[in-house]
């Protein structure tokens, strides 16, 4: 019975340590796409930093969400995340905001997703996108990630990322061509 508890604790030892719980994890998800870029930014709480998200969030301070607070929030996130798209900086669009439970906030357990975009022109040729997330409520750890969305005649290659030692940068070249 003790081999089989020892066992059971080794095997969940590594999932209770996945996530931290004295850092803010975020990772973003940009996606080219025909006429834009498109952002997803995942925001995952840690439960010991938890409350000073959640202070950000319910303006209220209620114990709810609304979805006016929520917009607000990602509003004030998305001025801290950067893009430019050769040397001309573009402003993001809020889209959507997933809120998950307040409780499940607080303990840390949930992924609060924000998306936005941001619109470009497409034109054949090497390009480089430059993405900066500089929201940090609390110590942090930061990724960052392409993906590519041909459509519409267009499409696109990666030829180059560069990311900054603390993940709050990704530089990437790419090129456009027509189909």
């Amino acid at each position: 019975m003790r081999k089989l508890a020892l066992t059971l604790a080794a095997l969940l030892l590594p999932v209770a340590q996945a996530h931290p719980v004295d850092e803010v994890v975020q990772g973003a998800y940009l996606t080219l796409a025909p006429g834009a870029v498109q952002l997803e930014l995942d925001v995952t709480p840690g439960s010991q930093v938890a409350g000073t998200v959640l202070t950000s969030l319910d303006a209220n301070t209620d114990g709810r969400i609304t979805d006016a607070e929520a917009r607000a929030y990602a509003g004030r996130v998305l001025k801290q995340s950067t893009l430019k798209l050769g040397d001309v900086a573009a402003g993001w669009t809020l889209g959507k905001i997933e809120v998950p439970p307040y409780a499940d906030l607080k303990t840390g357990n949930a992924v609060l997703k924000i998306y936005a975009t941001a619109k470009r022109r497409d034109t054949v040729g090497a390009q480089t996108l430059s993405y900066q997330n500089r929201y940090q409520p609390a110590k942090g750890q930061w990724t960052a990630n392409i993906f590519l969305l041909p459509g519409a005649g267009w499409q696109y290659g990666v030829t180059g990322q560069q990311r900054s030692n603390d993940g709050q940068q990704l530089t990437v070249n790419y090129t456009v061509n027509r189909s």
